[in-house]
Parts: structure tokens; sequence; C-alpha cells
């Protein structure tokens, strides 16, 4: 959440058009954090039927942020206006009206989909499928994988500068 609040306050300051509020490092951050109290809980549940839950719970409201339940271009249900009135209701996924932002992750439907990857690992786990992915070490992939939050948190400033210079000297 840390890096999402950078994230938030670098893009408010150099690029206010391009603004990233709550977005996905923001809504990781959030899902970790949640998982340390829902852990013992989920962990008492089969994890097929918790997959197959929560996934359904997240197709039933991936359109939340738009004030439906349903998936995509199906709205099975409008929800009360009043649920989307300010910035802790769009945190949650029910954005108030006028805003915007560039990487916009809430809280619903995505934890839904965060907790069906959970039950994912944990079938994978007990059938011992991780085990198929390993593959021989690649350093390098390694090295990428340990030090991915930096590499994302540098490489749009990194992009930005390249293109930046690019303009001036042509």
């Amino acid at each position: 959440m840390v890096s999402g609040a950078v994230i938030t306050i670098v893009t408010k300051l150099f690029m206010p058009t391009g603004v990233v509020f709550f977005g996905v490092l923001t809504l990781l951050g959030s899902c970790m954090l949640l998982m340390i109290p829902l852990n013992k809980m989920l962990k008492r549940w089969n994890p097929v039927l918790g997959a197959l839950l929560f996934f359904v719970a997240f197709v039933v409201t991936r359109n939340v942020n738009y004030g439906y339940l349903g998936f995509e271009q199906w709205n099975w249900l409008s929800l009360p206006k009043q649920w989307y009135a300010n910035w802790i209701t769009t945190y949650f996924g029910f954005m108030h009206p006028g805003f915007f932002s560039t990487d916009y992750f809430s809280l619903i439907p995505w934890l839904f989909l965060f907790i069906t990857g959970y039950y994912l690992m944990l079938i994978f786990e007990k059938f011992q499928w991780l085990d198929m992915l390993r593959v021989p070490k690649c350093s390098w992939l390694e090295w990428l994988g340990r030090h991915s939050l930096v590499i994302y948190m540098l490489h749009q400033p990194v992009v930005y500068g390249v293109l930046l210079l690019l303009h001036f000297f042509q």
C-alpha cells in the first residue's frame, strides 16, 4: 500500500491529468493485509468450493464500479446511487461522481478474484501441481522476480524520461 501511495503522490505532483488513485499496488497491498485476518476463516473451507464461490462473487460484482451487479455488458441489477458517495466508497468500488484515475482497481470486485487465486494456490499445493511448473533455475528470471516491485515502480519514469529525451533531440 505504501508503494501505491507513492504512485499517487508522484502522479499527482508530476502528472495531474494522469493521476493514479486506488491503483493496482494499493489493491494488492490491501488484499494482502486483509488476508491476515481472513486466512484462518478461509482455510476452513473446501478449496474447490471456495474458488468457485469467490469466482462467482467476482463475476457478479464485476460491474459494481458502474452501478450494477453483472459482468461486462450484462447488467443484472442496478445498485443504489447513495452507495456512490465519496472517497471511502470509491475505494471499495462504488465510485463517486466525477472520480477519475488512470489506474483504478477497487476492492470490490478484485478482492474476490484475489481470494479465488488464494484457493487455486491451495488446490495446486494439495495436488502438487506446482511441482510440474518448476523449471531449472534461471538466475536472471529469479533476479527479475525478486526485484519486480522496484522494476514496476521505475519503469514508467524511465520510459517517460527516454521519450522526453527523444522528443527534445528530434
